[in-house]
């Protein structure tokens, strides 16, 4: 009986030196080859070019660190050149070894805010991963200012043990920059000079708030309008304007209208659904032959060019609608 106990002292001893000697390496190694750890590695291929363009186009990129059970930790910040190679975080010595989720933020500013369900900022020990809203910073229901591009990344399952292990984090787009001209095809004149007559508008059927898997969390209206407007400057150009819309959303009761307005009176003198055309110009399929959803497609594309063709005698007439180079003619003609 003393034997057995003997051996089985041995055992754990042994076991107990050996784990201790791997930790203590790890650690080690960690410290002069950061070889050792957890590491987060940003992508942002979801964009019509399929492929990686996270050095391009994202400066920063802001963590929120929840732990197994959904309550938020702490928060982590990087500038891109701050990153490994330009896109990979090492993440081990902030946090020990466990389950924890984490959610990315691409290109945060002060135009979009990280808040609770309730606006308040997010509370170490108390605020929870389903009451996190990502929201565009607003006071109303109209939006006619420019802001910065955001990208989100889907809340990521991560476990931190005691190896090596990058985890991908696939970010989206959620902002969109649209283009926006109307054209008379009866007139071949150059540009109108002078005060702007029409103006445009986009209304969303959703609030650009925004929970931890990206979804919408609120079902208000929004109207976006030009934070550029002028008059045309080529030939038949009535007005041009540009603004900026967030994520639009492919689904039953998710209506968006495309509005051109009389800016004189006020009155929309015609009104789209803008998701038809949208849907219109959509590929197909993949590069790689596989089919191409319509979210996918809108979270892909992410700019805009949109050229609406009239005639304005006697009222105003909607020819067609030129779509990022696709020419859609109204009343059924074809495309």
């Amino acid at each position: 009986m003393n034997i057995k106990n003997i051996y089985r002292n041995l055992i754990n001893l042994v076991l107990t030196a050996v784990i201790s000697s791997f930790l203590l390496s790890c650690e080690r190694i960690r410290d002069d080859m950061d070889d050792c750890g957890i590491y987060l590695e940003f992508v942002y291929d979801h964009n019509m070019d399929y492929k990686d363009l996270f050095d391009a186009r994202i400066a920063t990129v802001d963590l929120f660190v929840f732990d197994a059970e959904g309550k938020y930790l702490f928060s982590k910040h990087a500038r891109q050149e701050e990153l490994i190679n330009g896109h990979r975080m090492f993440l081990g010595g902030d946090i020990r070894f466990g389950h924890y989720k984490i959610l990315t933020v691409g290109g945060l500013t002060d135009h979009f805010n990280v808040s609770d369900v309730d606006g308040n900022a997010l509370s170490p020990g108390l605020t929870m991963l389903d009451d996190v809203r990502v929201a565009l910073s607003r006071e109303d229901g109209t939006v006619s200012h420019e802001f910065s591009p955001l990208w989100v990344g889907t809340t990521i399952d991560v476990d931190y043990k005691a190896d090596l292990s990058v985890w991908p984090v696939k970010l989206v787009q959620n902002t969109n920059r649209f283009d926006i001209s109307l054209v008379q095809v009866d007139d071949n004149t150059g540009g109108r000079a002078g005060n702007v007559e029409y103006t445009f508008e986009i209304i969303t059927p959703e609030g650009a708030v925004y929970g931890h898997d990206n979804t919408p969390k609120v079902k208000e209206s929004v109207t976006f309008k030009p934070y550029r407007l002028r008059a045309g400057s080529e030939p038949g150009e009535l007005s041009e304007g540009t603004l900026n819309t967030t994520r639009l959303i492919h689904g039953e009761g998710y209506d968006y209208q495309l509005i051109v307005r009389d800016v004189r009176t006020g009155n929309p003198l015609w009104v789209y659904d803008l998701m038809e055309f949208l849907k219109r110009i959509k590929p197909g399929m993949r590069p790689d032959g596989s089919p191409l959803p319509m979210q996918e497609f809108l979270d892909r594309q992410s700019e805009w060019e949109l050229e609406v063709r009239c005639k304005v005698v006697n009222g105003f007439v909607a020819i067609s609608v030129k779509v990022n180079g696709w020419i859609i003619w109204l009343n059924d003609i074809g495309v």
